[in-house]
Formats: structure tokens, C-alpha cells, sequence
């Protein structure tokens, strides 16, 4: 027998999943990713290493800025361009308006029905109006980030290989900076009512992140330090996007393996509130990737704070700067809001002439599995059969999958 889950709702893409019964035992959970192959890879041979980044952050409107950052680092790579410290943090900054964003969609959007049992966001407004009013002031704010930084709020193209097309001005960010400090209060408010779940899904074993908190040169897997490459990616038959897995096993990548391998960086009220919850985070249980994100929205408003603050006193240095070598291959690893992300490219007489992208959607779906799995398992029989999918459901989106970027194809 086949338990249905019908296509997954408020997540981002078309993905659905199945349930395997026999003989009243559960013995198998696949996730089949639908969307259709999209060929961004191919899509970058024989263009310019210019025009890349532009093109790259059409692959997601929710996470456009890490997939431009991640190209324009992995192209930066390649052909041996050091950018400026002031560029660096002007990234960063993108970023976390990106995790701001993201963050407060699933947040606020997204994952709170489940708790308060409603069918979507709109249905809660008579009662908790108020909460759903600061989600989307919080996601605005993230917004206004992106198009200061990115140029505009989806499919940007000012973040360029060398630094950026347009540069903020101090007062641009000196406002960033007290908007963001008003909104921590509204942030702190949803950490305790996700904390209030009950350990769901499989536990995240093996977290995998980038070695810095937002990008790095190389992968921290558990205890090991690596390259993408010595990770397993794996076609399944029932699927368009791959699995991967790291000596065997799957891995797990998002705001829950950020917190459990990267906690010396979270300073501040999110520092205390993950003292307060860090026996919920270290239980690894994938449902409270929630929780951290919840941990995260309040680290990247604080995060966001200081940064412009920062960048604004110091003044900015502008302008582009040029590449050195004409071909080369790089490698971009960053942390998208949903996890690590990777580009990578080889790169002949400025043009790019072998491409790569991994998301985190795709490397969580050997984990996504894992947690229908064991929670299909635990269920099965002492629940209605409409209720078992609708509690499986609520562990996928506890993944925040963004789907349409899990497909990827390398070789036609």
C-alpha cells in the first residue's frame, strides 16, 4: 500500500511524497521532486564570466542574492580578483537582508499554522493578526535591503565580480541600521512559540555548513573539513533532484546546522535566547530548524545593526576591481537562508566553459526522506490516515524547501 502526500503546500516549488506500506509496516518514504529540469548550468557555457551572476540570480527570486554571491565568489576565484573589505561587508549585509526575508516568509507565513491550527497565514488574521503584521513588516524590511544592495527586490544585478554596480550612501545604511534595530522586539516574540514543538523527524546527524557563518573556502561536514566534491550526489529514479550524502549517510544543511556547528558567532539577545533553547537545538531534531531560524531572524536584525553602522562610519570604497587572469576554475560555497549553497565554474578567456550549482534543497533531500520515514514509523496506525499526512507535512516544511531550485542538471 501507498500513503499520498499530495503536492506539499506553503512551500516554494511542486514536490509531493509517498509513504510504503507492507504488511502494516512502514517501510520506505520517498520525496518526488516534479518541477522540471531547468539547465541554469547550461544556460552559463559560453557566456561571459560578466554576465553570469545576472543570470544566476534568476534561479530563485527568494535567494537570488546568494546565488549572486556565490557566483561572483566562485568567479572571483577562478580569475584571482580580491575584492575590497568594504565590498565584503556590503555582501554580508545582502545577505542577511536575504535571511531576514526568507526567514520571516517561512516564519511567520508558512510554518505558524501549524502550531496555531490553521489551514494558511490569512486564517489566522482575526486572532493573531498582530503577529502575522510584524512577519510581513519584518519581511519588508528584509526587501528593502536587497534592493538597496541588490538593486532591486527579486532577480537583482548589481552584485558584480569585483564589487557592485551601484554603492549605498552612509545615510542609506545609517537608516537600515535603526530600522533594524526596531524590529528585534518583534522577532523575539516568535522564538518561544516555536520552541513549543514537540521533537519531530529524524535527528541531523551529520550538519554540513560553509566555514565561515555566511560563506568559506571549503565545507565543515560534522568534524570534517572538505570540498564539495567528496560529497556522493545521487540520481533517483522517482525524483528530478539528486540526493546527496556524505560517506554513506545523509546530511543536513539549514539554520539548525548553522547554530549547532557555528554558535561561538551568535552574540547578543539571540545569543542568551539560544542559552535559553540550546537543549531543544542539540536534541538535532529537524523540526526545530524552526527554532534556529526564529534564533537566526533575531541574530540577523542585530547582525544588521552593527554591520551598517559599521559600514557607514568607515566610509565606502567604491568601484570595481578587475580581474587578473582571463581563466581559472572557483569555487563560491555560501549560506543561503535555507543552507549551504555552491557554484562552481572553469573559466577560458573570460567566458565560463563548465558550470555547476548545488542548493540547499537538494542536499537535504536524503534527510527530508529520513524524517517521513521515521516519523511515518512512529505514526502509522495510532493516527487517521488524513492526520499522518498532515503531521508529515509539517516536517517538510520544517526543511523550508525551495523546490524549483533543487533540479539541476550538468550533462545533457
Amino acid at each position: 500500500m501507498i500513503i499520498e502526500l499530495d503536492e506539499f503546500t506553503r512551500v516554494e516549488g511542486i514536490g509531493k511524497a509517498e509513504i510504503v506500506v507492507e504488511d502494516g509496516t512502514v517501510k520506505e518514504a520517498r520525496v518526488k521532486i516534479l518541477e522540471g529540469p531547468r539547465f541554469f548550468e547550461v544556460l552559463t557555457l559560453g557566456r561571459s564570466y560578466w554576465d553570469v551572476p545576472d543570470l544566476e540570480a534568476r534561479i530563485c527570486a527568494i535567494c537570488y542574492v546568494a546565488h549572486s554571491v556565490a557566483s561572483v565568489r566562485a568567479i572571483e576565484n577562478a580569475l584571482g580578483i580580491e575584492v575590497p573589505p568594504t565590498v565584503e561587508k556590503l555582501r554580508e549585509l545582502a545577505l542577511w537582508g536575504e535571511i531576514i526575508e526568507s526567514h520571516a516568509l517561512h516564519l511567520y507565513l508558512l510554518a505558524l499554522p501549524d502550531i496555531f491550527g490553521y489551514p494558511d497565514a490569512i486564517s489566522m488574521i482575526p486572532k493573531h493578526g498582530e503577529l502575522i503584521k510584524e512577519g510581513l513588516t519584518i519581511k519588508a524590511f528584509g526587501n528593502t535591503i536587497r534592493e538597496l544592495l541588490g538593486g532591486r527586490e527579486i532577480h537583482g544585478i548589481n552584485i558584480k565580480p569585483g564589487g557592485f554596480g551601484r554603492y549605498p550612501r552612509e545615510e542609506e545604511l545609517e537608516g537600515i541600521a535603526k530600522h533594524a534595530e526596531s524590529l528585534v522586539k518583534f522577532a523575539r516574540r516568535i522564538v518561544g512559540i516555536f520552541a513549543s514543538q514537540e521533537p519531530r523527524g529524524a535527528k541531523a546527524e551529520i550538519p554540513m555548513v560553509t566555514s565561515e557563518y555566511l560563506w568559506g573556502d571549503e565545507l565543515i561536514v560534522g568534524e570534517d573539513r572538505i570540498q564539495y566534491i567528496k560529497l556522493d550526489e545521487v540520481p533517483v529514479n522517482y525524483s528530478f533532484a539528486k540526493h546527496t550524502y556524505y560517506k554513506g549517510k545523509p546530511i543536513f544543511v539549514g539554520a539548525l546546522a548553522r547554530l549547532l556547528l557555528k554558535e561561538k558567532y551568535i552574540q547578543g539577545e539571540a545569543g542568551r535566547l539560544l542559552d535559553t533553547y540550546k537543549d531543544k537545538i542539540e536534541s538535532r531534531y529537524v523540526i526545530y530548524n524552526n527554532l534556529a531560524q526564529a534564533i537566526e531572524l533575531v541574530y540577523a536584525l542585530e547582525r544588521v545593526a552593527e554591520l551598517s553602522n559599521k559600514i557607514a562610519s568607515e566610509g565606502i570604497e567604491k568601484g570595481i576591481v578587475e580581474p587578473e587572469e582571463k581563466s581559472g576554475e572557483g569555487i563560491g560555497y555560501v549560506e543561503a537562508p535555507r543552507g549551504v549553497l555552491v557554484h562552481h565554474y572553469r573559466i577560458e578567456d573570460g567566458k565560463v566553459v563548465w558550470s555547476n550549482t548545488i542548493t540547499p534543497t537538494a542536499f537535504n533531500q536524503g534527510m527530508m526522506e529520513l524524517s517521513l520515514l521515521e516519523d511515518a514509523k512512529k505514526m502509522y496506525g495510532s493516527v487517521p490516515e488524513e492526520s499522518l499526512k498532515k503531521k508529515l507535512e509539517e516536517i517538510v516544511r520544517a526543511f523550508d524547501p525551495c523546490i524549483s531550485c533543487s533540479v539541476h542538471f550538468v550533462k545533457l
